[in-house]
């Protein structure tokens, strides 16, 4: 196997998007393979994929290792119009959750499949989605029970600042910031 730094790590943008779909599906069908959550259904996350790379900011990174995808990332900017924090409890401050649609990147989704875990695939991708961004910071959400994975981001400078269900059927979450200046 080969190791993240020989990994080819592509950008994609919202003029990309229909080119890259199926790929981004493909994986997460397998990432997610088996899994008893109700939104990691092809269709369900099919929807969150329309809907991020649908927005004019989206950004994609996709590792690939000799040609083959390995995993990808990928958010937009937070919009003045988002009910990002709406949720989030404790209620953040005004001031912290004030969004003029430049001020924070939401990470939308990062997976790997299951051969490149643990090769720092993950922290390449996530390195090179992040690279240059524009924000002051980016905000991910991860599932509240997932303790390791929320101490994965937490390694990589991320702070959790709340907990929050977003939408109806949506599982406990936990909010997570990192300061990009």
């Amino acid at each position: 196997m080969t190791i993240h730094a020989d990994l080819d790590l592509t950008r994609y943008e919202h003029t990309d998007a229909a080119s890259i779909r199926e790929l981004l599906l493909d994986v997460h069908d397998e990432v997610y393979e088996g899994s008893e959550d109700p939104l990691a259904g092809r269709e369900e996350f099919a929807k969150f994929v329309d809907h991020w790379s649908s927005r004019e900011g989206f950004a994609c990174v996709v590792g690939y290792d000799q040609g083959e995808p390995v995993g990808y990332a990928y958010g937009a900017p937070l919009s003045a119009a988002t009910t990002w924090w709406a949720n989030v409890t404790p209620p953040l401050p005004g001031e912290f959750t004030a969004e003029p649609g430049s001020r924070t990147f939401a990470l939308s989704e990062l997976m790997v499949r299951d051969r490149w875990r643990g090769t720092g695939a993950a922290r390449a991708i996530h390195d090179e989605l992040l690279r240059g961004r524009a924000e002051e910071r980016v905000t991910l959400l991860v599932h509240k029970e997932h303790s390791k994975v929320r101490a994965l981001y937490e390694g990589w400078g991320y702070r959790e600042v709340g907990e929050v269900v977003p939408f109806e059927g949506a599982p406990d979450l936990c909010a997570m910031v990192l300061d990009l200046r």
